[in-house]
Parts: C-alpha cells; structure tokens; sequence
C-alpha cells in the first residue's frame, strides 16, 4: 500500500480554488486522483474535457492538481485533520 496526499483543483470563471485530501491505493495513484475529481461534483466520462484537462459540473471545471507519495507515518497523522477519499 502506498500513501498519498491529493489536491482538486476547480475553476470556475476567473476564480479558482483548491481542495487536499488524501488517499491510499495499492493501484495507479494517477488513477485514483482522476477518479476522485470526476466524482468530486457528480461528474462522470461524459464531463471529461480533454482540452481543458478536466471534468465539468455545470461552469465548474473539477480537475486532479497534484498528488504526492507520502510516508505512512505522515498519513496517519494528517488522517485526523484531511479527509481520506
């Protein structure tokens, strides 16, 4: 199992935001960082636009902006204070 700590990115006109959030998978870490974007606002492959490099819900575009390997140490600590998608 590997540790990681994720960042969604969303834009929406001339704003844009940022949410962390971490995760663990014994998979593709860039696959489950596009999985938890797609389904961060109900998004599904339909949304997917690939010249913007992200999902869209409604005038919002939900995009994977980073993750990280993390040690586990570090995960179970930050466990308490981000959520874990």
């Amino acid at each position: 199992m590997k540790y990681y700590l994720g960042k969604i990115g969303e834009r929406n006109g001339d704003m844009e935001y940022s949410d962390k959030y971490l995760f663990a998978t014994n998979g593709s870490a860039a696959k489950h960082a596009d999985k938890v974007a797609k389904e961060w606002r109900g998004c599904t492959k339909g949304d997917w636009d690939k010249d913007e490099g992200g999902y869209w819900s409604d005038h919002t575009l939900v995009f994977s902006d980073d993750y990280r390997e993390i040690p586990k140490e570090d995960f179970d600590v930050l466990k308490k204070y981000l959520t874990v998608l």
